[in-house]
């Protein structure tokens, strides 16, 4: 498969950053990242995806922050390096190309098949008492 018009590295600040495969261990790094980015994310999967930008405009407090986090976690660059160096346009874009190299949308598709219904109807139950939880 050719990589074609797909962008292999970004510039994050002065460095040069491989768009990362997601491993198992990449995504091992993710998941021991516990915080308000599990929530952030259940939510942002959970959401629609025609709906998912307004639902990151609406968590800009929080998606600010966690964007930086996450873009250290998979970039392997020090948070502080971020801070002072990558703009923040850089890092979304970091995590896009991470998400289109790793075929995201597809990938969560095959794994919302593999989830039976009434799993799946719990799970939702569950965020809307989160949601109702934080009013």
């Amino acid at each position: 498969m050719f990589n074609l018009g797909k962008k292999d590295y970004v510039m994050l600040g002065n460095k040069r950053v491989t768009v990362p495969k997601l491993t198992r261990n990449r995504l091992k790094k993710l998941t021991d990242h516990i915080g308000s980015i599990g929530d952030y994310l259940v939510k942002l999967f959970l959401t629609p995806e025609s709906d998912r930008a307004v639902f990151i405009v609406a968590a800009a407090d929080v998606s600010i922050d966690e964007i930086y986090e996450l873009t250290s976690l998979l970039s392997d660059l020090p948070m502080d390096y971020l801070d002072e160096h990558a703009a923040f346009g850089e890092c979304t874009e970091f995590l896009r190309l991470t998400w289109e190299k790793n075929d995201m949308n597809e990938a969560l598709k095959n794994l919302n098949g593999l989830i039976p219904p009434v799993a799946q109807q719990f799970i939702q139950s569950i965020v809307k008492r989160m949601d109702r939880a934080d009013v």
